[in-house]
């Protein structure tokens, strides 16, 4: 570590100034073997190790990081995260479940009835999410040493989680009820213009939302005794947004088109239309194939617009005397998602392959006038034949790719400037004593 000693005393202390430099071992194995015990262990408990299966990930993906050539420390356990899982099951998902349950029978044959709690359930969930990611941050810096000196989220939760809830809700509402408004004074065919204008006019307010929330997540984030402070307005944003925002509309309206064209060619709008009955597979193959492509276009799109809000955010994040910068570009940005995407399809795909063969080579077929007992054990193991590879391989494709995008990201970040890295002392927080239970549940919280 090379030291820069300034000459000048800050209240009696010489301040030891260091650069640091952000690195990803380069010589780290790619968590394939990992991946593979992980799931392994996953099928054997049924899903139980998920916890800690994610926590061994966490282990290795923070080691392979170095800050001046000296690793970063994950001290979270899988059981830290899976009694955090099951306090949220108790609290939020099972009373849920009991609530929709008691619904049902309290007003039975009541439509509205049911889909007023689902509107009240929903609206809860929505505010939830934005709690669960302040949540799970705050338990995952409250995890993170360096030097001994760990991180911290010091924050409300409810603030973050709420305002996560009005930026989105506040302009749905609004614009509903403006279109509510127009059907019933005008008619619905206004109103459902106004609803449509509407939502897609309302799309212009994200990268303000994305600045304000990543500025409350920022404020709030200490290393040791030091604060993350972050400088960034959403109007340098908005350039690269309007590319993504007008490239995907564009996309989205030509795969609306190419479809219904396809199906009117096909004749299947005219059946559906006449006897409702359902496109031929083979249609639906191919309505299938146009939007996986409409997204895939999506995801390269959008990617540009992704990556300058990666590198404007870290331009405006600063730690003491120094400044983050990311150099990530939108087009590697965008083979790094497609590539992964293509990686997890392509191993669900092998998983299935295998599955197949295995039920072919052991003739595990149910075969006419067996009985209904040697069907149905003759059934169970040809899911066990698919299920198995499909978990094994599906968490061997997750620990490459996030081993994958930590890569890019940390190869990509830098720190400008100096740090006071001696003088930093220990965070005086209390960190979190369980994990974060509410971004299992809503799946939000990949490694």
């Amino acid at each position: 570590m090379s030291m820069d000693h300034a000459d000048p005393m800050i209240s009696g202390v010489e301040r030891s100034q260091s650069t640091i430099e952000i690195t990803f071992d380069p010589g780290a194995d790619r968590l394939i073997g990992l991946g593979f015990t992980n799931g392994i262990l996953q099928v054997l408990t049924l899903g139980i190790y998920s916890a800690w299966a994610k926590t061994e990930v966490r282990r290795k993906l923070w080691s392979f990081t170095r800050l001046n050539g000296e690793p970063l420390e994950y001290t979270g356990t899988g059981r830290e995260l899976f009694i955090g899982f099951l306090i949220v099951f108790a609290v939020v998902l099972l009373p849920t479940f009991v609530g929709g349950a008691a619904i049902s029978i309290l007003f039975p044959g009541r439509a509205d009835a049911v889909t007023a709690y689902q509107l009240a359930v929903y609206t809860l969930f929505l505010f939830l999410v934005g709690t669960a990611f302040y949540r799970a941050q705050r338990y995952r810096l409250s995890r993170t040493q360096w030097r001994g000196i760990r991180g911290a989220l010091v924050g409300s939760a409810g603030q973050y989680g709420w305002t996560y809830f009005w930026t989105l809700a506040g302009p749905a509402v609004f614009i509903t009820a403006a279109a509510l408004l127009a059907a019933w004074s005008i008619g619905p065919d206004v109103g459902g213009t106004i609803l449509l204008i509407g939502f897609i006019a309302a799309l212009w307010i994200l990268p303000w939302r994305a600045n304000k929330l990543q500025r409350m997540m920022t404020d709030a984030t200490r290393f040791g005794d030091r604060p993350v402070t972050y400088t960034g307005t959403p109007g340098p944003l908005y350039a690269r947004y309007l590319y993504a925002w007008a490239g995907s509309a564009m996309v989205i309206l030509a795969g609306i088109a190419i479809s219904v064209q396809m199906f009117i060619a096909s004749g299947a709008f005219q059946v559906w239309t006449q006897t409702k009955q359902l496109p031929s597979l083979e249609d639906g193959a191919k309505l299938a194939a146009v939007w996986i492509s409409v997204l895939a276009l999506c995801a390269t799109i959008t990617a540009s617009y992704r990556a300058s809000q990666i590198r404007h955010f870290a331009r405006h994040t600063h730690f003491d005397g120094a400044s983050f910068r990311s150099n990530v570009s939108g087009p590697r940005l965008a083979w790094l998602i497609l590539s992964n995407w293509l990686l997890r399809i392509g191993a669900i795909a092998t998983a299935i392959s295998a599955g197949s063969v295995l039920i072919y080579v052991t003739g595990a077929i149910p075969k006419a006038g067996t009985t209904d007992a040697a069907r149905i054990g003759t059934a169970t193991l040809d899911v066990i034949f698919i299920v198995v590879p499909m978990v094994v391989m599906s968490a061997v494709a997750t620990a490459f790719a996030q081993f994958r995008s930590t890569r890019y990201l940390v190869a990509s970040l830098s720190l400008d400037g100096v740090v006071d890295i001696d003088t930093i002392m220990q965070n005086q927080d209390a960190a979190p004593k369980r994990g974060e239970g509410l971004a299992q549940v809503f799946d939000i919280d990949g490694f």
